[in-house]
């Protein structure tokens, strides 16, 4: 439970009242010892932010440098298969691991979009691709 209150009068004699104390002639309260300590409010703290760890690009198979990602982690991609003249396969799975999940399957003459994943750890991706590609991974807080 908490007091707040004022106390006026206080024992003084007649004589104190012509020698003020500084913070009593200001009209605020006198401190006691234990004011000293001073309380400061705490902080909010920085919002994470999201972080690229890994922007990789180019054409046909390729494996990617090994990232790091907490937990959820959004893959962004671009593909463009003007160059190979017709529609042309996209593919993009987990890496090391033959039957590992595939993230990514399209086919098309290009295309452009981002898929949220949750299964943060350390990995590399494997890509497929008659198209040229681009490919970012993003460390979602």
């Amino acid at each position: 439970m908490i007091v707040i209150g004022t106390v006026t009068g206080g024992g003084k004699k007649d004589g104190d009242a012509k020698n003020p104390t500084p913070s009593s002639a200001a009209g605020e309260p006198s401190k006691s010892a234990d004011s000293s300590k001073s309380v400061s409010a705490a902080k909010p703290k920085a919002k994470p932010v999201a972080e690229t760890v890994l922007s990789e690009s180019g054409s046909g198979i390729k494996s990617t440098a090994k990232f790091k990602v907490d937990g959820d982690w959004d893959l962004r991609y671009s593909y463009d298969c003007s160059a190979f003249g017709m529609q042309g396969n996209f593919i993009v799975q987990e890496g090391g691991n033959p039957l590992g999940a595939i993230y990514l399957n399209e086919l098309g003459k290009s295309g452009a979009d981002v898929t949220h994943l949750h299964d943060g750890g350390t990995r590399f991706l494997e890509i497929n691709s008659t198209c040229s590609w681009k490919i970012s991974v993003i460390d979602v807080p």
